[in-house]
């Protein structure tokens, strides 16, 4: 059986939602995990939100898409949009999960690759 470890909480903030105006930070000073699954290290440095593994062992792999990049996450139970900056992206045979920093916060969250409206590695200045 296939779990997910989510270290940090799944957190969806209502301060940094998609349709309102925010100040998008620089990627270059945010920390990410890119072209490898990510460690319990990264997690620990905030550069990662979560470890996908079986039974103890790791077995994501890294998406192929732009890391870091900015993205709106649209919660599919309450609609709400957050404006996030994607720093991990790994997938298993069956399941394809992001972590993203919320902007305008310190927080992390890790949803479903559906989830996310990718808007690349430009400031997208709303």
């Amino acid at each position: 059986m296939t779990k997910i470890i989510f270290i940090a909480a799944l957190i969806i903030s209502s301060i940094a939602q998609g349709e309102t105006k925010v100040q998008w930070p620089d990627l270059s000073i945010i920390k990410y995990v890119a072209d490898r699954p990510a460690t319990e290290t990264d997690i620990n440095e905030g550069a990662a939100v979560f470890l996908l593994q079986s039974e103890g062992v790791n077995i994501g792999v890294p998406m192929n898409i732009q890391i870091p990049q900015y993205a709106i996450h649209t919660d599919g139970e309450t609609n709400t949009k957050s404006n996030v900056v994607v720093i991990q992206a790994e997938q298993t045979d069956d399941q394809q999960v992001i972590g993203a920093l919320i902007v305008g916060t310190n927080e992390f969250m890790a949803g479903l690759s559906h989830e996310f409206e990718l808007l690349g590695q430009t400031n997208p200045e709303f």
